[in-house]
């Protein structure tokens, strides 16, 4: 999907991701004319699904002007009409809300001291719009499960987290999310709408992605432990992240190639899901390890065809 997420098939990303990865924000025409609409012609990739109707993002008319503000005004969510989308296990997308919570904070100490926050905050900002995207799966997640009904005020309070500037206002903001999680909330007031930035979301990608690799490099390494379940939340958070991120096609370099868009970020969507489902066949011994690298293979595959549209000159 998302540019340099994934590109070599031995798993390891290339030395340029980094820069890979902020497929829009540089260039973006900020323009304010609604991209056009159209049918998404079925994909014979691995990891395209044709199975579930494509639900329309709602795209801002006009983006923000200040491209690190919290598009969430509040917690007041206008009301959408909601159709159910593939997303992994509601399970395993909690526990990624929970292990974002946690990397939150332990950065959060490791920044104490800091003589400049906002220059250092880079993982904060990345990991609280991971922790919204996932927290939107949650909520308009066809399972009941844990926060659920926090899923609005984690929304909120995660966006709010990556817009301080300053040390003691981030820890404020911290044990606001912190308090979010057992918020009373309204997720019907949820839809599939822009949430977050799309330059900090593409940044928590490759990240939940070296957690996969590292922890499911042998089959030996994936079924130790903690090892699954881990790996399972990371790709949840990658799936979630994929249907997030539709509705930020007015960030992209090509703001009219709607239908691609929602294409590629479907595709990695899917792909993620069913990784995340090989992990969970594995466990449960319905499935081989080398199912699981040729699902995971397939997602590290995803980005050669977001990159033809979106970044022909990307490598």
């Amino acid at each position: 999907m998302l540019k340099n997420v994934f590109h070599r098939n031995d798993f390891r990303f290339s030395a340029a991701l980094a820069v890979g990865l902020l497929i829009a924000l540089s260039g973006c025409t900020g323009s304010t004319t609604p991209p056009p609409s159209g049918d998404v012609a079925p994909d014979a990739r691995p990891g395209a699904t044709t199975a579930t109707p494509y639900v329309e993002p709602m795209v801002p008319q006009s983006p923000s002007e200040d491209t690190g503000a919290v598009l969430l005004k509040s917690t007041s969510f206008g009301k959408i009409t909601q159709q159910a989308v593939p997303l992994p296990p509601v399970a395993d997308l909690v526990a990624q809300a929970d292990d974002y919570l946690e990397k939150i904070g332990s950065t959060l100490k490791d920044l104490d001291g800091t003589i400049n926050y906002k220059r250092d905050a880079d993982a904060v900002v990345r990991d609280a719009n991971g922790l919204a995207l996932v927290a939107l799966a949650i909520g308009l997640s066809t399972e009941d499960g844990k926060y659920k009904k926090a899923a609005p005020g984690i929304i909120a309070a995660a966006l709010a987290l990556e817009k301080v500037d300053k040390y003691d206002a981030a820890n404020k903001a911290y044990a606001d999310l912190k308090a979010a999680f057992e918020s009373p909330g309204d997720p019907s007031t949820l839809g599939w709408t822009k949430v977050v930035a799309l330059g900090p979301a593409m940044k928590a990608v490759p990240n939940l992605d070296s957690a996969v690799k590292r922890l499911s490099g042998s089959e030996s390494r994936l079924k130790r432990g903690s090892g699954p379940a881990r790996v399972a939340a990371s790709l949840a958070g990658l799936a979630a992240i994929g249907q997030g991120t539709m509705a930020n096609l007015d960030e992209t370099l090509k703001p009219d190639a709607k239908a691609e868009w929602i294409r590629e970020c479907e595709i990695f969507r899917d792909a993620a899901i069913k990784a995340n489902a090989a992990v969970h066949a594995l466990v449960d011994g319905k499935a081989t390890y080398a199912d699981y690298e040729t699902a995971y293979k397939a997602l590290a595959n995803t980005c050669d065809g977001c990159h033809k549209i979106f970044q022909p000159n990307v490598k």
